[in-house]
């Protein structure tokens, strides 16, 4: 499998997320809406990452961090993608930290009352937007990779 087959591969995984995230929206089931938003930008970036390097991704949920361990990569970096990328990523990153506060762990401690999960329509509706913003600035940067 090549690094662009794998990076198809992310991609179909992110376009789902965010389908999905899209199906709960219009079913008013809105605190799942900015996990899968999450998920999705975290697996795109792993795609990108695998698709710029050859390697496999790091093994994190934290969107933040994968976007950096991307601009790490001097074969992501030197090209004029990674440039941009780089360039850009301050109009994103308040975004991408936003998307880790709604990641929901079930690891033993980080309990919390299942009701302070619950968001309001405005607020789903919102994260579901921008994140569709970063994932098309995201998209941008494999046109004519393959």
């Amino acid at each position: 499998m090549t690094s662009y087959e794998k990076y198809e591969h992310w991609l179909t995984l992110s376009r789902y997320d965010i389908d999905t995230a899209k199906i709960l929206l219009d079913a008013k089931r809105y605190s799942y809406v900015p996990v899968l938003c999450q998920q999705s930008a975290e697996r795109l970036l792993k795609g990108m990452f695998v698709c710029h390097t050859g390697k496999e991704s790091n093994k994190s949920h934290n969107v933040p961090f994968l976007a950096n361990k991307l601009i790490e990569s001097i074969t992501f970096i030197e090209t004029e993608a990674g440039k941009r990328f780089e360039k850009e990523k301050d109009d994103y990153e308040e975004l991408m930290v936003d998307l880790m506060f709604y990641y929901m762990s079930d690891y033993p401690f980080s309990y919390k009352k299942f009701s302070d999960r619950f968001i309001e329509e405005k607020v789903a509706l919102e994260i579901y937007n921008n994140t569709l913003k970063l994932l098309t600035w995201l998209e941008s940067f494999q046109v004519g990779l393959k």
